[in-house]
């Protein structure tokens, strides 16, 4: 008997100590990111985006969370080459985004699912470069077409978007999100909406 509450005992303890990783301290989140970017109305789907995340809760009630969380987002980039006799295009972007985010976090009926709201604010880094050529023909005339040209584009914009996640045990969080960022660059509106699978670990 002793030795069936001694081993009750240890089950236990493990048990509390396999608690689930509500955000209740410093957090740093990292994951896979998937974006894109319109641009004169030309929506271009951006690889390799990848982000990393630090963020702190502040309790507003049991179960409900604001946190204030720092964001680095390397949102992606796009190449593409073509060439077709003395035709060719050569355009490459890349982009990435620096800032702040304060969510707004619940977690739903007593559960281990949360959803949260976010509003970000951040300085949004574009690389543009285009090299092309093209001839055609139009009525007996032949018209050239060259554009070729590098910019690099930094603006402040704001951000917001949306979030579910599940705490799971041993100080993990997994999550799912979905947000839209816009900045205005010499007249020009730039859209990004990226998506991210999230992985946090709470200290």
């Amino acid at each position: 008997m002793n030795l069936m509450k001694y081993l009750l005992s240890c089950a236990l303890l493990l048990i509390s100590c396999n608690c689930f990783a509500k955000f209740d301290g410093l957090y740093l989140s990292s994951g896979l990111a998937k974006s894109s970017l319109t641009l004169n109305g030309a929506e271009i789907d951006l690889d390799n985006g990848l982000f990393i995340k630090a963020g702190y809760p502040f309790m507003l009630a049991p179960e409900y969370y604001l946190i204030v969380e720092l964001e680095y987002n390397k949102l992606g980039d796009y190449e593409h080459h073509y060439s077709n006799g003395a035709n060719y295009d050569n355009t490459e972007v890349e982009a990435s985004s620096i800032g702040a985010n304060l969510k707004y976090q619940s977690y739903l009926f007593d559960t281990e699912f949360y959803l949260a709201s976010i509003l970000g604010v951040h300085q949004y880094s574009l690389d543009l470069m285009v090299d092309t050529y093209s001839q055609n023909t139009l009525n007996g005339k032949t018209i050239t077409t060259t554009i070729t040209g590098e910019n690099s584009i930094s603006e402040v914009g704001l951000s917001y978007g949306v979030e579910l996640g599940y705490s799971l045990p041993y100080s993990l969080n997994i999550a799912a999100s979905y947000t839209m960022g816009r900045i205005i660059a010499n007249g020009i509106g730039i859209d990004f909406i990226t998506s991210q699978v999230t992985l946090s670990y709470v200290f």
